[in-house]
């Protein structure tokens, strides 16, 4: 059987022939751009920037004469950025700036106790008289409010950590009043040389014994007998005078003195020179007068506070502000007769002035067996009330017609008509008990009243 023969396979050499190099993968085809002149690619994009357009006047939101009226009014504002010194107090002004400027230029501690109601400006008026000191390297300010303590024990802690600028929780160990008083020797490891610290609220640092209090006014004391290095000028402020019928004999039995000023509440014409300052920086008048002596009457009748009175101007104007009027009279009223109840309501808002006077009436009705009393007769009972005078403060005669037109306003005493203060009676308008109930915490009034 035949076979086919099979084709004989030849290799040829090709080592010495040139031939290009395979590439590995296929090319991708590439796309020819063909730029034309003077034209610019349309993927290269042109950044702007163009200026906002001012809006016109029309656009522009504007503060209406209302709003501006209402920021005069709000509690915190400042109405006199330009002095030291608080309209209608600058009697008090004076005191405590030569109170502090006298201690810290003879470089010696001592301490102020500041009474009054609430509303009569005493933590404003101190603040303000504080901020030149608080510029002053060699002096330092320390502002405490003594509600935000949790106990009284801790306003030394709370002193010392303000002084050497460290939060009160990162001191490790509780500090107390001889840390406070090493710190005070301490004076060529620090930068100052006076300590100025204001202590609002400082009834609320009252214990039984009233250690605390003690300890801190006798450490800024000038009769001390150990001295710091660093003086103490210690202000203290409280909105009762309770406080120096409790505190202030202690002290005087260790032979140390306070000076003691109190801040008597507003009257109605201190109000409204207030009142009127604000206004007079807005360019239309926006009250009537009427309107603005009547709330000025009404807040001091009622307690002499003037956030009061700021309370019923903001409201007033919020009451007229949508109809784009005037303040009148009747919205003032109106206002007036939705934020004050009843005369025992009255009663119980009344300041401490108030509350006296009306305690001496009954003491002057009950000695004269109900004959009729005259003002005069009555000021005279009442200026020969020693103990009370002591620890109050004798009211001048003008400050006392004051305060009878403002009680008799709210329906407390009744005064009689006649030519001169000399020809008017007055009387109580208000039962016993409704006066008891008034000066229930207030341990004074009830030892005067009989």
């Amino acid at each position: 059987m035949s076979t086919t023969p099979s084709r004989k396979r030849t290799i040829r050499d090709i080592s010495n022939t040139q031939y290009p190099l395979t590439p590995t993968k296929t090319p991708t085809k590439t796309k020819k751009i063909k730029l034309i002149d003077n034209v610019k690619p349309s993927c290269v994009k042109k950044l702007t920037f163009d200026i906002a357009p001012t809006p016109s006047p029309t656009t522009t939101p504007t503060t209406t004469i209302y709003s501006r009226a209402k920021a005069l009014f709000q509690r915190g504002s400042n109405f006199n950025n330009y002095s030291l010194q608080l309209i209608s107090r600058e009697r008090e002004a004076k005191h405590i700036n030569d109170f502090i400027s006298s201690s810290i230029q003879n470089r010696v501690s001592n301490s102020l106790y500041i009474s009054g109601p609430p509303g009569t400006g005493k933590t404003a008026q101190v603040q303000l008289l504080l901020q030149p000191y608080e510029k002053v390297s060699s002096t330092r300010v320390v502002k405490i409010n003594c509600m935000t303590l949790n106990n009284p024990e801790s306003i030394f802690h709370e002193i010392y950590c303000k002084l050497v600028n460290r939060l009160s929780i990162g001191c490790h160990r509780r500090k107390t009043l001889d840390d406070f008083t090493t710190l005070l020797n301490d004076d060529e490891n620090q930068n100052f040389s006076s300590v100025i610290v204001l202590l609002d609220e400082l009834d609320s640092l009252l214990t039984k014994d009233q250690q605390v209090l003690f300890q801190l006014f006798k450490l800024a004391n000038t009769q001390n007998i150990t001295r710091t290095k660093i003086n103490l000028v210690l202000i203290g402020i409280s909105n009762t005078l309770d406080l120096s019928n409790t505190f202030l004999p202690k002290l005087i039995r260790n032979n140390l003195q306070l000076d003691n000023l109190q801040f008597l509440p507003y009257t109605s014409d201190q109000i409204k020179s207030i009142i009127v300052n604000k206004l007079s920086t807005l360019n239309e008048e926006i009250f009537h007068p009427g309107a603005i002596q009547f709330c000025c009457k009404k807040a001091a009748s009622v307690s002499g506070d003037l956030r009061k009175a700021f309370d019923i101007c903001y409201k007033s104007i919020e009451l007229v502000e949508k109809n784009q009027g005037k303040v009148m009279i009747q919205h003032v009223a109106k206002i007036c007769t939705t934020s004050f109840g009843s005369t025992e309501n009255h009663m119980i808002n009344l300041n401490l002035s108030q509350k006296a006077i009306l305690c001496q009436l009954y003491n002057c009705q009950q000695s004269t067996e109900g004959k009729e009393i005259s003002i005069n007769n009555f000021y005279d009972f009442y200026k020969k009330q020693d103990e009370m005078n002591k620890l109050i403060g004798l009211l001048k005669y003008g400050e006392f017609i004051e305060i009878l037109n403002a009680l008799e306003s709210i329906g407390c005493v009744v005064i009689s008509n006649g030519k001169g203060n000399s020809n008017k009676n007055v009387k109580l308008n208000v039962l016993y008990d409704d006066i008891l109930r008034s000066i229930e915490n207030i341990g004074i009034l009830k030892k005067i009243i009989n």
